[in-house]
C-alpha cells in the first residue's frame, strides 16, 4: 500500500466518525493542537516512534498533545492508530483531518504578515471583507515581520499579495541596477 495514502484514509475515517458522533468541530480543534505539538515538540515524534515505550504511555502523550481530555472519538481513534502501529503518520493524519474539515465547512485559510501589529478591529474587518467576497469562512493567521519595513503580505488559497515596503525597495534596486547596466 502506498504510505502516502495512509494518512488520508485515517483522516477520512476519523472525520466521518467524528461527524457521525456530532463532534467533528471538537476533533478539528484537537487535531490542530496535535499538529502544532509535533512542530513545537520534536521529541514527540521520537517518543511515539520508540518501540520500547508502552502503548499506554504513547496514548497519554497523544491525549496531552491534543489538549488533555480526548473524548470518546479521539480516544477510540488514538487506540486504533497505535494498535495498527501507524503513530508515525499522526502529524499527517491531523493535517489531513483539518483539510477535510475545512473543505466540508467551506473554510479558507489566510496568512497576514505585517511590519507592526495590526489592530484587532482592522484584522476583524479584513476577515469580514474576505469572508463576504468568498462567501465562506476564513481562518486568518496574523504575524509580525519587522523586516517587511512597512505594508503587508497576504496569502490565501495559493495566491500571494505582497505590498511590503521591503519588496518595493528590492524592485526599485533591481530596476536601478538594470538601467545602470544599459548605460555602461
Amino acid at each position: 500500500m502506498n504510505t502516502g495514502m495512509i494518512p488520508v484514509r485515517y483522516a477520512k475515517a476519523l472525520f466521518e466518525f467524528a461527524a457521525e458522533k456530532g463532534c467533528d468541530e471538537r476533533v478539528y480543534g484537537q487535531m490542530g493542537k496535535l499538529a502544532a505539538a509535533f512542530v513545537r515538540e520534536p521529541e514527540l515524534r521520537r517518543a511515539l516512534d520508540n518501540p520500547v515505550l508502552p502503548e499506554s504511555e504513547k496514548l497519554k502523550l497523544v491525549y496531552a498533545a491534543c489538549g488533555g481530555d480526548p473524548g470518546e472519538v479521539l480516544e477510540c481513534f488514538a487506540q486504533l492508530v497505535l494498535h495498527n502501529r501507524r503513530e508515525r503518520f499522526l502529524q499527517w493524519i491531523a493535517l489531513m483531518y483539518r483539510e477535510q474539515y475545512r473543505k466540508a465547512h467551506g473554510i479558507s485559510t489566510g496568512k497576514l504578515e505585517t511590519a507592526v501589529p495590526v489592530a484587532p478591529d482592522t484584522e476583524r474587518r479584513l476577515k469580514e471583507l474576505i469572508e463576504a467576497q468568498t462567501r465562506g469562512k476564513l481562518e486568518l493567521e496574523a504575524s509580525v515581520k519587522p523586516d517587511l519595513i512597512g505594508g503587508f503580505v497576504f496569502e490565501m488559497n495559493c495566491e500571494r499579495l505582497d505590498a511590503s515596503v521591503a519588496t518595493q525597495l528590492r524592485s526599485i534596486k533591481r530596476q536601478f541596477a538594470e538601467k545602470n547596466r544599459r548605460i555602461v
